[in-house]
């Protein structure tokens, strides 16, 4: 006999947690107690996150993308969220990243040019030594 008191009903919704689960390709059928299991698993996951960008916004009222995104990127055992989570830049950032970006790409591109007419210029004097030594 289960007391409803120890039984908790899921925040997240099962049935979508089951569509996630069956996406998969090596997957064909979900049991109703697997999905219950990583239903559960993904909340306190998400709580375990909340909690520690919280402590890390200073106990702050409002818990922004930054705080968690934060975590994401201190902490080691979020290593795999870094690229769903990048870090909150403002504007003014990101147009020196880019600045810098587009600074690197064209210095690459200089430095192709150079090396091609140096080679160029190779080719030129061994066909032209090349020429002289057939009209002799």
């Amino acid at each position: 006999m289960e007391n409803g008191s120890t039984k908790k009903k899921a925040h997240l919704p099962v049935s979508r947690i089951n569509t996630i689960m069956k996406s998969s390709s090596d997957v064909d059928t979900v049991d109703k107690e697997s999905s219950l299991l990583m239903c559960k698993a993904t909340e306190l996951f998400i709580r375990t996150l909340a909690l520690e960008g919280y402590n890390n916004a200073n106990r702050a009222k409002k818990l922004d993308y930054k705080h968690l995104a934060e975590v994401v990127h201190v902490d080691e055992k979020y290593n795999f969220l870094r690229d769903i989570m990048p870090k909150k830049i403002t504007v003014l950032e990101y147009k020196n990243i880019m600045a810098r970006k587009e600074a690197i790409e064209n210095d690459v591109k200089k430095e192709e040019a150079t090396s091609s007419d140096s080679s160029d210029d190779e080719e030129d004097s061994s066909s032209g030594s090349d020429d002289s030594s057939a009209s002799a």
